[in-house]
């Protein structure tokens, strides 16, 4: 498989890299400190709208660019690179209109794709719960249907830009007698109805807002129904190898940046009369870094490619998540030995790149949960169901 990127390709990711490195790396460090706030990240998502950011992978005929999962993931490594909270904040943004686009009505469509193409609208994907995360089946969030609305009642915990949505789709229970199939997504509108979001601190990703939301008899209109009821579990397995794949391009981001700047303060940094970067074992953690990424970022590559052709084996976006994201904290803690004593300082990046590709190995399942789900395929005995 060739992975030559093509003209197309070439351009827009010299076009992302310009804009990212003029426009967003400037701020990165100042902004990091705290989660966006909602003024902030509409600001930030409006500038990078015109890009294709935000509707890079909605087809032309809904309003979107059109691209190709790796052209799209192309892009988002480059924003990626210089700032990781504020991709994953685009990212979660961009996955509205892709299920929108797919699974929607014609009227959710025309409503909400122009709201979130130009970042007018943010979106959140209202998924996991205490006792619900890697298993989704053990949800608990309820939504009754009564007459023209469904009551939703319930909590979700760690729903990135949860603070900031103007949008959330909400994976619900509509049938409380049925394990996978009684699960349905519903869109819900904050200023129609409202909810509540508490801000998580956490040690990564601190740009990215990260909120519990509690929906206490929230009233929906029938017709933000997502889908047939009874589905949603289906389309989450459907998508969530898309969201595993763009988590692993995300991780390549960091990874290369921790690159970048182990390799820029062993040629500036002088000890015994020459620049670290001379001493070998500082040349072996480069080159381990190096050929670590190029794997990562490779493989990332074939997953997102083969997405885009169609159905991938779940073996395979476990692989890719958990081998990138694993590669992308050794990578940046490596970076941060390189640096000696400053790499703990908040004076260069590399401290922020640590932080966040630490935390990176936990969202969209753990690396030993990846792992179990590539034994189950490879022995056929699960751990778990």
């Amino acid at each position: 498989m060739d992975f030559e990127l093509s003209e197309e390709q070439k351009s827009l990711r010299s076009n992302a890299k310009k804009f990212v490195e003029n426009e967003i790396a400037p701020i990165a460090d100042k902004l990091d400190k705290e989660p966006l706030s909602y003024e902030m990240a509409h600001k930030l998502l409006k500038r990078l709208a015109p890009l294709g950011y935000l509707n890079g992978i909605t087809p032309r005929e809904y309003g979107g660019q059109g691209l190709s999962f790796l052209t799209y993931g192309i892009m988002l490594e480059e924003l990626a690179r210089v700032w990781n909270s504020l991709a994953v904040v685009v990212l979660d943004s961009l996955f509205g209109p892709i299920y929108i686009s797919r699974m929607g009505t014609d009227d959710q469509k025309r409503k909400f794709l122009p709201l979130l193409h130009s970042g007018e609208y943010i979106y959140a994907f209202a998924l996991t719960e205490s006792d619900a995360g890697s298993d989704l089946a053990n949800l608990r969030t309820t939504a009754i249907l009564n007459g023209d609305n469904y009551i939703i009642n319930g909590t979700k915990i760690w729903i990135s830009n949860g603070t900031i949505a103007d949008l959330l789709m909400a994976l619900v229970r509509t049938d409380r007698d049925k394990a996978e199939k009684g699960t349905s997504v519903i869109l819900v509108e904050k200023k129609i109805s409202p909810f509540t979001a508490k801000q998580i601190p956490k040690m990564g990703f601190r740009a990215l807002p990260c909120a519990e939301i509690s929906f206490h008899d929230c009233v929906v209109p029938k017709q933000n129904l997502l889908g047939d009821e009874g589905i949603g579990y289906k389309q989450m397995l459907i998508n969530i190898g898309s969201m595993r794949g763009y988590a692993g391009i995300i991780a390549v981001g960091v990874a290369q940046a921790s690159i970048d700047a182990a390799v820029k303060y062993a040629k500036g940094r002088y000890q015994f009369g020459k620049p670290i970067g001379g001493f070998q074992l500082i040349q072996e953690m480069i080159a381990d870094m190096v050929i670590q990424t190029e794997a990562a970022r490779l493989l990332t590559y074939r997953t997102l490619s083969r997405l885009e052709k169609g159905s991938v084996p779940a073996i395979e976006t476990s692989i890719t998540k958990a081998y990138t994201t694993e590669v992308a904290a050794d990578v940046a803690s490596k970076a941060l030995q390189i640096h000696g004593a400053y790499g703990i300082s908040e004076e260069y990046p590399v401290e922020r790149y640590f932080r966040d590709a630490r935390s990176g190995t936990l969202p969209e399942a753990t690396t030993q949960i990846h792992k179990l789900l590539i034994a189950r395929e490879i022995l056929g005995i699960g751990a778990f169901r």
